[in-house]
């Protein structure tokens, strides 16, 4: 098994979080396990949060603009960390709900 330094995770999640390429396509092209991708992006965003959070509570503002990829991340991360904190355990994968597509338009018979 490869050991991948601190620099070559970091530039594989920033590759995805910049929405350079998909996690998939990162990972065919690694040979890197999906699962363990995601741990780097998980680690990578527990220590953002801890690094980044103020020393006092005060009212957190909107920040920049981010990719939607890297927003729905952090956004399941601070929910995660929300109920560890009220000692709650979090799933340990988000619930997805599949949507049907419409059905298309019957077209009348030919008559």
């Amino acid at each position: 098994m490869k050991e991948y330094t601190a620099q070559e995770k970091c530039r594989a999640v920033l590759t995805v979080w910049l929405e350079r390429k998909s996690a998939a396509t990162l990972c065919r092209e690694r040979s890197l396990a999906v699962s363990l991708f995601s741990q780097w992006q998980d680690r990578a965003l527990s220590g953002m949060l801890q690094a980044l959070e103020p020393k006092r509570l005060r009212a957190a503002s909107e920040g920049p603009a981010l990719p939607e990829t890297l927003r729905r991340l952090l956004d399941r991360k601070v929910r995660v960390r929300e109920l560890n904190l009220a000692g709650r355990r979090p799933l340990s994968r988000p619930v997805s709900v599949k949507r049907k597509a419409p059905e298309p338009a019957a077209s009348p018979a030919p008559g």
